[in-house]
């Protein structure tokens, strides 16, 4: 957006867009000025098909023979955010170009994959502000600039792709064609200035924006004047509230105690902070801070010590945690947020330091060790570690799919596309009321890491398999002493009968997923319990020790461990369910993949014996599994938040009573449709947007295709195991998903008409005479003003968690 506030195609008036998503604003009088000597060169640009030698240059504001007035940086940035941040955002950016920053523009683009499923050694990192600290770093790594010209006859690579874009527009309104791909696993040919030319003839249409309706005049002409008058990218200094100096001074002495037991707290603090978007209590709305180590202490410049993993060798003994401001443009999908404030240091207090434990040195670095924190801080009691990760399960669950992993399939499909979460309650915990276990088990807890990269299939299956078995009959073991009467309702976590994180939903969306608190959808075919041993080893396994420049072995092994959790989470889950419905239930899930070896050797149901002390009822029609997703509801209404009337109708008339009135007319509407089944449902794309719009408001909700799986136990061939006519819709009001995949423009008073057509659809030609009609294509003309609206509503109804969307993975209806 550059400026314009964005108009719908209803008539109600939206907010105006906030600081943090449009960083400077950009006056009208300004664009309109200078429309008129823009568009005589887009029309021509429209008109031929050009190549790389008379491709138009982009007009400037500036009179024949003159040069334009300097455009500042902050003025240009505002539509680089939001017109190119929302592909180049994280480590999936396009030739790992990363626009949201000064630092990133300077790094420039590079020939070299992050993402690399079949390399056979490591990869040098590439984390900007991590991995080189200098333009000559970066150029030393093999990154080459976009702002410069090798030479006096070619000009740098932003402004060529910007005259390519200008130059051939795609037809307004209508899908792109087949020859643009969007696959985001295509070939990248990442263009030097030099091989633009060889570029220009096999990539007409490949120009920027990519895909999309083109610039406005008046932000191309923003970023003609820009790049005529130098670039300039460097931003002021940023001058912190003298608030947020007082907290960083605050929580970097916390951070930097001097007692053996302050270093390993310390420690382990930052070792499940350091992906982190930290915030204060005080200032919900930024500035925001990524923790690191410093080989500088408090209150001097800091000098980031990077390394691979955050629970490498700092390779020094004095070191400091410190906390950075983060200057990047926010994205939604890195933008995992968690609070610091008073009352979160006197809580870490009152579980780390002023709990009874001692410890007589600090513990090592050795990637043996240090990549199992079941010995690394055995020292810590096991009860403050698990209610650590409990009070802000969400967030910590959040990491395991919005970590480094800006994209994988492979990576989620370890997942179910819906499942709730629950968490064993501490007292129940054997790892925690008994530390002797957890301690007599620890090695049988090893997770993949470093030396898992040298690894072949064979001996990971081996060694990483016995481990599993020993350490779930161990546990069979001690649990059957402890419980012979097996576990109850309340065994399950109430949240201490206040915190929301005690039940949580998770969303996949084929390459990515979402995590959201309270049980949200219809029932799901799978649910978790997760205890600590599981908890910690799935962020050791997805988040502290996943590599993403890793090696093939490495991210095979990541996936392969993580099989071992997700079944062990069922089977938590499959306790407290009558013993003679376990195994049939568990079979339900794993349709084609019961004679699997995990599925029969390592990760087998152990206690399909022991008895349950939750109380069913024979006379109902509810299967029991769903009997005890209610009754877990039932018991938790306190942290439950709201029931999902949309989705989880209990009975004909769930009468919708909150929200504005549009939103319950809409919601009224939509529960003909929320938590079905149909053809329909499954030629929808994974996450759509819809806004209704009625005279007086636009309001949005996210509809969610949930992909039914016969299981989800094999890393391959995940397209042989899917059952589209098992498919199912959630629809949540609001913004759901990092990366929306399509878009939606209703008026309230076609609602019903869009409803009806949609169940009516079947195939894909069906879809897209719908998305004609309603649908907001890449190409239409309001592509990005319904794009900056809805950055800025989720703003204005999230404004700590919000970020800009990834519009990279936007589909072709």
């Amino acid at each position: 957006m550059s400026g314009f506030e964005p108009q719908p195609k209803s008539k109600g008036t939206p907010k105006s867009v906030p600081k943090k998503a449009m960083s400077n604003h950009i006056s009208k009088q300004h664009l309109l000025a200078t429309l008129s000597i823009l568009a005589p060169a887009l029309l021509l640009g429209a008109c031929l098909h050009r190549t790389a030698i008379d491709l138009p240059p982009l007009a400037t504001s500036a009179p024949a023979g003159s040069s334009p007035a300097p455009i500042p940086w902050e003025t240009a940035k505002t539509v680089l955010d939001n017109r190119c941040v929302v592909c180049h955002g994280c480590f999936d950016a396009p030739c790992q170009l990363l626009l949201s920053s000064a630092e990133g523009l300077d790094r420039g683009a590079s020939q070299k994959p992050v993402y690399d499923g079949a390399r056979l050694l490591p990869s040098d990192p590439s984390r900007l502000f991590f991995d080189a600290q200098t333009t000559e770093g970066w150029r030393d790594r093999g990154f080459f600039s976009v702002l410069e010209a090798p030479d006096s006859n070619s000009a740098d690579l932003v402004k060529l792709m910007l005259e390519l874009g200008a130059a051939n527009p795609l037809p307004p309104g209508e899908r792109v064609p087949p020859s643009v791909s969007l696959d985001i696993e295509r070939e990248l040919t990442c263009s030097t200035p030099k091989q633009f030319d060889s570029y220009i003839r096999k990539h007409p249409l490949g120009g920027m924006p990519y895909a999309t309706a083109p610039l406005a005049p008046g932000e191309l002409l923003i970023l003609a004047d820009w790049l005529e008058t130098g670039a300039a990218h460097s931003p002021p200094a940023a001058t912190l509230p003298a608030s947020a100096q007082q907290q960083i001074v605050a929580w970097e002495g916390f951070l930097n105690g001097t007692s053996i037991k302050d270093k390993i707290v310390a420690r382990y603090l930052y070792e499940h902070w350091f992906s982190a978007h930290l915030y204060f209590q005080d200032s919900p709305d930024g500035p925001f801070f990524r923790i690191v180590r410093s080989s500088t202490p408090p209150g001097t410049p800091i000098d980031i010590i990077s390394t691979r993993r955050p629970y490498d060798d700092p390779g020094t003994s004095a070191f400091w945690y410190r906390l950075r401001p983060i200057t990047s443009t926010i994205v939604h999908k890195t933008h995992t947020i968690y609070e610091l404030g008073s009352e979160k240091m006197t809580r870490l207090r009152e579980l780390f330091l002023e709990s009874e434990w001692q410890a007589s040195s600090l513990p090592s670095y050795s990637p043996d060790k240090a990549s199992n924190p079941f010995i690394t801080f055995a020292d810590i009691p096991p009860r403050a570690r698990y209610q650590y990760l409990l009070d802000d399960a969400q967030f910590f669950v959040m990491t395991f799919i919005r970590g480094p992993v800006c994209r994988g399939q492979i990576a989620t499909n370890v997942i179910q596309d819906h499942f709730f979460t629950a968490f064993l309650d501490p007292d129940y915990d054997l790892s925690v009321r008994d530390p002797a276990f957890l301690a007599a088990t620890e090695d049988d807890l090893n997770l993949p890491a470093e030396h898992l990269s040298r690894l072949v299939p064979g001996e990971f299956f081996i060694e990483y398999g016995k481990e599993q078995r020993d350490y779930l009959d161990a546990r069979n073991q001690a649990y059957t002493q402890s419980y012979p009467d097996g576990l109850g309702l309340e065994a399950i976590w109430d949240g201490d009968g206040h915190n929301t994180n005690a039940l949580l939903t998770i969303f996949r969306h084929w390459n990515n997923a979402t995590v959201l608190r309270g049980w949200q959808g219809d029932w799901p075919k799978t649910a978790w319990v997760m205890d600590y041993p599981i908890f910690e080893r799935i962020y050791y396994d997805l988040v502290a020790g996943f590599d993403v420049f890793g090696n093939a072995a490495h991210q095979a092994a990541t996936r392969l461990y993580m099989d071992h959790l997700r079944m062990q989470s069922e089977n938590n889950l499959l306790e407290f369910l009558p013993p003679a419905q376990r195994e049939t239930t568990r079979a339900s899930w794993y349709i084609g993949a019961t004679r699997s070896l995990d599925y029969r050797r390592v990760d087998r149901l152990l206690n399909t014996q022991r008895p349950t002390q939750v109380i069913f009822d024979a006379n109902s029609d509810a299967e029991a599994y769903v009997q005890l997703l209610g009754l877990v509801l039932e018991k938790n209404v306190s942290v439950a938040g709201k029931p999902d009337l949309l989705n989880r109708c209990q009975d004909t008339n769930c009468e919708m009573k909150t929200g504005s009135e549009l939103q319950q007319n809409t919601e009224r509407t939509l529960q003909r449709i929320a938590s079905t089944q149909g053809a329909w449902v499954a030629i929808l794309p994974e996450v759509s947007r819809l806004r209704v719009n009625s005279a007086n408001e636009s309001a949005v909700w996210t509809l969610v295709r949930n992909l039914d799986h016969d299981n989800v136990a094999f890393m391959f061939g995940e397209a042989k195991r899917l059952n589209p006519q098992g498919d199912t819709l959630t629809i949540l009001r609001g913004y759901l998903g990092s990366y929306p995949n399509f878009a939606f423009d209703v008026d309230a008073n076609e609602l019903d008409e869009f409803v009806n057509r949609l169940m009516q659809a079947s195939s894909e030609q069906d879809l897209q005479a719908i998305a004609a009609r309603w649908g907001v294509r890449r190409t239409d003309p309001d592509f990005w003003p319904t794009m900056d609206w809805f950055v800025t509503d989720f703003y204005s109804q999230q404004p700590t968690a919000a970020g800009l969307f990834d519009l990279g993975r936007y589909e072709n209806h």
